[in-house]
C-alpha cells in the first residue's frame, strides 16, 4: 500500500514536470510582439510678424455737435421763405420774412408817443430850470419819456425780428415751413448745423470704465460707415459716472475727417485699446488653457509649452519675440499630448 502511494506521487511529479517543460518550449518558440506608439501627423508654422489690436467694436449714429433751431421771436404770416433743406447759409442769412405791417404800425405809434412826450418834457425841463415847474412834474414827465423811449426801442426790435436770420453759418438740415404759413416762437422755421463738426455719442459697458478712463490719451477711435466712409476720431468727453439702469457710460468723439458723413448715419465704432507689432500665431493654435504645442528640436515629438501670450484680436495672438524661430503645431492638435511622436505635413514644414 505504501509503495503504491509513493508511486502515485512520483507519477504526478513527472506529469507536472512534463507540463512545465512543454510550456517552456512553447514560450521559447513564440515570437515576441513589441508595442509602438502611433505617429501623429501635424502641421507647424513659425510665428508671423503682425500688428495686433485689442479693439472694442460698437455701433452708433452720427450727430452734429450743434444743431441750432432758428426760432422767430415774433408771430405773423410768412411772406418769404427762401431756404430749403440742404442749403448752405452764412451767418445772418435771411431764413424767412414775416409780415412787417403790424410791427411797422406799432413802431409808428411808439415813435409818435415818444416824440410827443419828448416835446412836453423839453418845455417842462425849461420851466423847471427857471423854477416855474415843480420837481414832481419834472420827474413824472421824465419817467414817462423814459418809458416811451423803451417802448420805441422794443417796437424797433420787434420790427427787426420780422426778418428771421440764421444765427450761425452752416447747412439747413430741416426747413419745415413755407410762405403763407404762420410763424410763431413755439415752432422753429429751420434747423441749421455745421456739418464739418460731427460727433458720435456711444454707450459703453461699465466693465470698460476704468480702463478707458485711464487710457483716454492713448486710445485710438475709428469710425466707419456701411457705405465705405472712414474717419479717425478724437475723444471729446467721457462721462464721469455709470448709468445704474443700463450699466453703461457715455463717450463722445469728434470725427477728424467728416467728409462723406451726415447726421443720422449709422456707423461702426472701433475703439483701439491697445496696439502692438509683434510675432503672432493663429488663435486656433492655443489650447483651452492657453498653452501651445511646439515641435522638438529634432522634429520628432510634440512638446507642450506653457507660454504667456500677449494681445489677441480673435484671429491672432502674440507670442514673445524669443520664440520667433520656433516651430509651433497649429493643426492636428486633437488628442495630442506632450512627448507624442509626430510627423510634419503641410507646406510650412520644419
Amino acid at each position: 500500500m505504501r509503495r503504491r502511494g509513493i508511486a502515485k506521487y512520483i507519477v504526478l511529479i513527472l506529469a507536472f514536470a512534463a507540463i512545465m517543460a512543454a510550456l517552456a518550449v512553447f514560450f521559447s518558440t513564440r515570437s515576441s510582439v513589441s508595442y509602438e506608439r502611433p505617429v501623429k501627423p501635424v502641421e507647424v508654422m513659425k510665428p508671423e510678424k503682425r500688428v495686433i489690436r485689442d479693439t472694442l467694436e460698437l455701433t452708433g449714429y452720427i450727430e452734429a455737435e450743434a444743431m441750432i433751431p432758428v426760432v422767430p421771436f415774433v408771430s405773423g404770416t410768412i411772406e418769404s421763405y427762401p431756404v430749403k433743406a440742404g442749403d448752405h447759409v452764412d451767418k445772418d442769412a435771411v431764413i424767412a420774412e414775416i409780415d412787417k405791417e403790424p410791427y411797422e404800425l406799432q413802431k409808428a405809434q411808439a415813435e409818435a408817443a415818444y416824440l410827443g412826450l419828448s416835446s412836453s418834457f423839453g418845455r417842462v425841463e425849461a420851466l423847471y430850470q427857471k423854477g416855474a415847474a415843480t420837481k414832481q412834474d419834472y420827474e413824472m414827465l421824465k419817467a414817462q419819456l423814459d418809458a416811451a423811449s423803451a417802448q420805441l426801442e422794443l417796437a424797433q426790435l420787434q420790427l427787426s425780428y420780422a426778418t428771421v436770420r440764421s444765427p450761425v453759418a452752416g447747412t439747413v438740415l430741416m426747413a419745415p415751413s413755407a410762405a403763407g404759413s404762420i410763424a410763431s416762437p413755439e415752432s422753429p422755421l429751420a434747423v441749421v448745423s455745421d456739418l464739418s463738426d460731427l460727433v458720435v455719442s456711444v454707450k459703453i459697458g461699465e466693465r470698460y470704465f476704468s480702463r478707458i478712463s485711464s487710457l483716454r490719451d492713448s486710445i485710438k477711435v475709428e469710425i466707419a460707415s456701411p457705405q465705405g466712409g472712414m474717419s479717425e476720431a478724437e475723444i471729446i468727453s467721457i462721462a464721469p459716472y455709470v448709468d445704474p439702469t443700463s450699466k453703461t457710460f457715455e463717450m463722445k468723439v469728434r470725427l477728424l475727417s467728416p467728409e462723406g458723413f451726415v447726421p443720422g448715419m449709422f456707423v461702426n465704432i472701433s475703439i483701439v485699446l491697445a496696439e502692438d507689432e509683434c510675432y503672432a500665431l493663429p488663435y486656433y493654435a492655443a489650447q483651452a488653457g492657453g498653452g501651445l504645442y511646439m515641435l522638438s528640436d529634432d522634429g520628432s515629438e510634440a512638446l507642450y509649452a506653457d507660454i504667456e501670450t500677449g494681445l489677441d484680436d480673435g484671429s491672432w495672438l502674440a507670442v514673445p519675440d524669443g520664440y520667433a524661430d520656433s516651430f509651433f503645431i497649429v493643426r492636428g492638435l486633437d488628442g495630442l499630448v506632450s512627448g507624442m511622436p509626430v510627423t510634419v505635413v503641410g507646406e510650412d514644414e520644419a
